[in-house]
């Protein structure tokens, strides 16, 4: 069943979301995959946690649906429906909100994401998807005792 748009939104304070921000040390990896490359050459592709999205609702059902989104993807979420609009210029540790209400409701959060220092961060209007709970990180290390001597890597790849 979809969620209850219309109701109000919980009782959340500044105080209390930047509390639960402050305490959500985002860590771990959610997948790791080795990728095809070159001799002498490791590509690993992980996917790690972003820090939490918050959940804006507009009421506390569709807050938690949002909440059960994210973390259905791998990544943390904190509810935060009934939020202050100002507050998000002023909070700090999170990746984005979701927002599924009325569009004067979400031209207000967008203008409040937009006007903070630093990266804008995105007011997501729908569902979820994997690139807004986590992100990706490549790592490729030249694992060849060469150290770029195209000789040993010839020698190698006739081997």
């Amino acid at each position: 069943a979809a969620p209850d748009m219309a109701g109000e939104a919980g009782a959340v304070t500044e105080a209390g979301v930047a509390a639960t921000l402050a305490a959500s040390f985002v860590e771990g990896v959610h997948s790791e995959q080795v990728l095809p490359g070159p001799t002498g050459e490791s590509n690993r592709l992980t996917l790690v946690p972003r820090s939490p999205v918050l959940c804006l609702g507009p009421s506390a059902a569709a807050a938690s649906c949002q909440a059960d989104m994210v973390r259905a993807l791998g990544g943390h979420a904190v509810d935060a429906s009934g939020l202050e609009v100002g507050a998000l210029t002023r909070l700090q540790g999170f990746s984005g909100a979701i927002w599924w209400g009325d569009a004067v409701g979400g031209r207000d959060r967008a203008q409040a994401l937009a006007a903070r220092n630093g990266p804008i961060l995105p007011l997501i209007g729908g569902q979820p998807d994997r690139g807004h709970a986590l992100m990706e990180r490549h790592v490729c290390i030249d694992t060849t005792a060469s150290g770029g001597n195209a000789q040993l890597l010839a020698e190698a790849a006739a081997a």
